[in-house]
């Protein structure tokens, strides 16, 4: 789990990686990205995303992968635009 800090080194939210629970070795996950609400859309979940690819990649990673809500339409936007694309979409009706 890292901090993520903006440039006067104040703490904006955290990204949590690590390897997934498979028998892929090389399969990581980003287990959770939180952005503090008022410090969205300025860059720092992008930049942490960056940062933890990089780390994964460096520690022999060879995908990655992460869970996105379906109420959560900015992270998907995001992720998207980073490169991942979905792999699975579980679905619900209310009865």
């Amino acid at each position: 789990m890292f901090d993520v800090v903006d440039t006067d080194g104040r703490t904006v939210g955290y990204v949590w990686i690590g390897p997934d629970a498979t028998d892929d070795s090389g399969a990581w996950r980003v287990w959770s990205v939180v952005i503090d609400d008022d410090k969205y859309g300025r860059g720092f979940g992008r930049a942490a995303m960056h940062l933890a690819e990089e780390y994964a990649r460096e520690r022999g990673a060879t995908s990655i992968g992460a869970q996105v809500f379906g109420d959560h339409t900015s992270s998907r936007v995001l992720y998207e635009s980073l490169g991942y694309s979905a792999v699975s979409v579980k679905m619900r009706k209310i009865l």
